[in-house]
């Protein structure tokens, strides 16, 4: 029976508290103000009010050392950075940049704080602590700034090989890749309305190497729950929700969900937690507010897959597209006009008052273009089609013979004369059906004609 209780109590205990291999206790909840990364030396700081715990990411030792601050330093209000293993402390509203010198947190900058960048994005890139947007004075930021460490003040970076920029926001995500960083999920300020805080959908990157801006497409809003401190997985974001892992791939443009596993849900969220050497080293709450630290696998904490779709659409794509296909189909077009014009300029035009060759023009009446149209568009008419055309009833049969005659050569002399040709171009031949009636046929290919004048 007594056996029968401990090995109950031994089961209570490990599924009531965290059974973790590699965990190391951190301290009280309301006391940690903030985590940082030292990659090169494998090892994570946590600060408090007055001291910071150093824990050994491969030992898991935590090693605390006491620190002096600054009476004017107001910690919650700072972001810390690890730069080639030297902590800085930047202010989330602009201005002052604070730096952790051997036991003492020393202002180093030579700015103020100007409130003009309030939640704006910041991040190292090339050594250097830059910054993104930010809200101030009823408007949001467009632009990047960096610390320089030798002058210890902010210098703008301008993208000199932009067309266009993208509108100023603040408190959005950001991911970084090699010499590009991404810009999404932030919000704006009204152009008229300038009390107006609304959802900027436009996401963009900007190229360090090229000094340029570049627009990527439209996003929907990713709503963050409690979880405000994306974890850089890889290369994507994860972001650790109530109801579901987000996987944010803004580089290959998707947005992956999966569901979690059984230490995802001990993640704190309230702080930075890390992805390093293929392991995730986090944070979790346990009893009384005390915080412990530990390292999971990938298994450990993402579970299976729910669903995928894109992150961003590219209407400004579709519109190029658009107007690359209506380009395509006007330059057909043009080509079309073009050959029909050329083949138009080898060729007999027939105009309404008469024909024209290349630069010469011979006049004709009506009754002789009628004759003309209908030889061209038929092909073979009978000596009494082109009779009806020209007889005059006042006049006898024969005469309106000679009429008929005297239009025929008349039209042949002409196209003689502006084709340089000696030959006749209206020629006779008697029908096949009844050999009493002459047909009258000429050569189409001479002309250019259009139906629409028939």
């Amino acid at each position: 029976m007594m056996l029968k209780k401990k090995i109950l109590y031994l089961l209570l205990f490990f599924f009531s508290t965290p059974s973790f291999t590699q965990s190391v206790y951190v301290g009280n909840y309301t006391k940690i103000i903030s985590t940082s990364l030292d990659s090169a030396n494998n090892a994570i700081y946590v600060f408090f009010k007055d001291y910071y715990k150093k824990i050994d990411l491969e030992t898991f030792e935590a090693d605390s050392v006491r620190i002096v601050v600054d009476p004017k330093f107001e910690f919650g209000a700072y972001k810390v950075l690890c730069v080639n293993s030297k902590h800085y402390f930047v202010h989330s509203q602009g201005g002052l940049v604070y730096t952790l010198q051997n036991d003492s947190i020393k202002r180093i900058d030579n700015s103020f704080n100007h409130k003009m960048q309030i939640n704006s994005d910041i991040f190292v890139y090339n050594n250097k602590i830059v910054r993104y947007g930010g809200y101030g004075f009823w408007s949001a930021r467009n632009f990047l700034t960096y610390f320089d460490t030798d002058l210890l003040e902010w210098e703008a970076i301008s993208p000199v090989n932009s067309k266009e920029v993208p509108k100023g926001s603040f408190d959005g995500l950001y991911y970084l890749d090699k010499d590009e960083v991404y810009f999404f999920n932030g919000s704006s300020i009204g152009d008229i309305d300038k009390t107006n805080r609304y959802f900027n959908k436009e996401v963009w990157k900007y190229n360090f190497k090229l000094n340029s801006w570049s627009y990527i497409g439209t996003s929907e809003f990713i709503d963050l729950d409690f979880f405000r401190n994306p974890i850089i997985y890889k290369k994507t974001l994860m972001i650790n929700s109530t109801n579901d892992i987000t996987i944010i791939d803004v580089i290959n443009n998707k947005l992956t969900k999966y569901k979690h596993r059984k230490y995802s849900y001990l993640i704190l969220a309230s702080v930075n937690n890390y992805f390093l050497n293929d392991y995730f080293y986090f944070f979790y709450p346990q009893k009384n507010d005390n915080i412990y630290f530990r390292k999971g696998s990938e298994n450990e904490l993402i579970g299976a897959f729910i669903s995928e779709r894109p992150l961003y659409s590219n209407n400004k794509f579709l519109k190029v597209s658009f107007l690359l296909i209506a380009s395509l189909i006007l330059i057909v077009l043009l080509a079309n006009f073009g050959l029909r014009q050329l083949k138009r300029n080898k060729k007999i035009v027939l105009l309404d008052n008469g024909l024209r060759y290349k630069n010469k023009f011979t006049e004709f009446d009506q009754k002789t273009m009628q004759i003309l149209r209908l030889l061209v568009s038929s092909g073979d008419i009978s000596s009494n089609k082109v009779l009806s055309i020209v007889e005059e009833k006042q006049y006898s049969a024969a005469h309106n013979e000679r009429i008929k005659v005297q239009k025929l050569d008349e039209i042949n002399l002409k196209i003689k004369t502006l084709l340089s040709f000696n030959g006749d171009i209206i020629q006779s031949k008697k029908s096949d059906i009844d050999k009493r009636i002459r047909i009258y046929f000429i050569d189409k290919n001479l002309f250019f004609y259009n139906k629409k004048d028939k």
